[in-house]
């Protein structure tokens, strides 16, 4: 949280929407979805809530998906916060392997918290894509997550690193990172200043508002190399 998740996730889902593969983006933030402030959606638009719980079909995704003018659908967060407690693991399993077969990317933007909920997210990634920035206590925090998945037993091919504002690095040494890591991350991305505050108060991706500026092409360059790299799915036992 407060690393540029939201943001990121969904520019890299309209980059890879881009290339073209057909891509669905989650707000996995069921109790604080920040996806609907940020596209200006309308409260009273669907949510994953208001898909059935028993048996889900490709129909009923026509009516809950919000269709982003970018050309990606997304599943919206609950509009309240209390909502998020009548999602159930069992309902985000089956919304998940519905998403997986009529989509061929599948992004969920998830809350920096490692619960029932959460895991059933990760556990069904092929690719966990984690940011950090030069910053101690984002730093900290992503190593706490490190050891957490090797207790789970993630292998370390599942997760990859994008280091977020690699350009501000605020006096802070890249090679205390990479040390921290015990690798290089693989994907940087540079601040984008006013071009990111002006896409996403507009509710805009800044891929498509400013496709030359060097974050655009940061995020354009990584969504390429997310999607040429082998799918590792691991179930947690």
């Amino acid at each position: 949280g407060g690393v540029g998740k939201t943001t990121l996730a969904f520019n890299l889902a309209v980059a890879i929407g881009q290339l073209p593969l057909r891509t669905v983006l989650i707000d996995g933030s069921l109790q604080f979805g920040d996806m609907r402030a940020l596209l200006k959606v309308p409260m009273e638009a669907p949510s994953l809530l208001d898909l059935p719980t028993d048996r889900i079909a490709e129909s009923d995704l026509a009516d809950v998906l919000w269709r982003d003018p970018s050309g990606i659908d997304i599943l919206l967060a609950p509009p309240r916060a209390e909502m998020a407690e009548m999602v159930t693991v069992r309902d985000l399993e089956k919304t998940l392997s519905l998403l997986r077969r009529v989509y061929e990317v599948v992004i969920v933007d998830t809350p920096a918290v490692i619960n029932d909920i959460n895991l059933a997210f990760l556990d069904t990634s092929d690719t966990i894509l984690e940011i950090v920035t030069y910053d101690s206590t984002a730093i900290h925090n992503t190593m706490v997550v490190a050891d957490a998945f090797r207790m789970i037993g993630y292998p370390p091919t599942k997760v990859r690193y994008l280091v977020n504002r690699a350009d501000s690095t605020g006096g802070f040494d890249p090679e205390v990172l990479n040390r921290a890591l015990g690798r290089v991350p693989e994907h940087q991305v540079s601040s984008g200043g006013a071009l990111v505050v002006r896409a996403n108060n507009e509710g805009i991706p800044f891929v498509l508002a400013d496709p030359d500026a060097q974050i655009s092409q940061d995020i354009t360059r990584t969504a390429a190399e997310l999607m040429a790299r082998p799918a590792v799915s691991t179930a947690r036992r």
